[in-house]
């Protein structure tokens, strides 16, 4: 069996200055602790014009910054919608 995590990146209000860097990173340093405890992935969600629900509108990028870390786990994608 594999297990993961799944982030939406939740940010209510209200935001302070610093709020969704600090978000990011911790996120981020999260992902690094679930690997080190033998986590296997790490999902994130895309959306658009959710404020308070989810600030991930471009989850490759938070992605790849967590590729960047020294992580076994990977990185997978449930569906990437392409515009037409």
């Amino acid at each position: 069996m594999k297990f993961g995590i799944f982030y939406e990146l939740q940010l209510p209000r209200p935001w302070g200055e610093d709020d969704e860097r600090s978000l990011y990173q911790n996120a981020l340093d999260q992902i690094e602790l679930a690997d080190r405890l033998g986590y296997d992935h790490a999902w994130e969600v895309e959306h658009h014009f959710l404020e308070e629900y989810s600030h991930s509108p471009a989850p490759e990028v938070f992605l790849g910054a967590a590729s960047q870390r020294p992580v076994a786990a990977s990185f997978p994608s449930a569906c990437l919608v392409r515009e037409s």
